[in-house]
């Protein structure tokens, strides 16, 4: 399975890069259509520890939850950094997605 987007931030024995790797000034993909994706993947964990802003370091959740759709693997929190920044996100994904 191929993690998406999980930030050093927040995972750091795990994490593909700080979530500054990830900024980006333009997205080509549609952003409602991604969260909605990302809202119905399969539930493989939850973490019991506070999600934060990983650009600003506030609460922005009591705990997360780790997610799949059986290809592609991402924590509950990358929806809430989508909606409020550009975040590059693989092609490949954005392709299977149809964003």
């Amino acid at each position: 399975m191929t993690n998406v987007c999980f930030f050093n931030e927040m995972m750091p024995k795990i994490g593909n890069g700080s979530i500054n790797d990830f900024l980006v000034d333009k997205i080509d993909y549609n952003k409602d259509k991604v969260i909605a994706y990302l809202a119905n993947g399969h539930k493989q964990a939850s973490c019991p520890r506070d999600a934060i802003d990983c650009v600003t370091g506030e609460k922005i959740s009591d705990n997360f939850y780790v997610l799949d759709d059986k290809e592609y693997c991402w924590c509950s929190y990358l929806a809430y950094h989508i909606k409020k920044y550009n975040i590059q996100l693989p092609k490949d994904f954005i392709k299977k997605i149809g964003a």
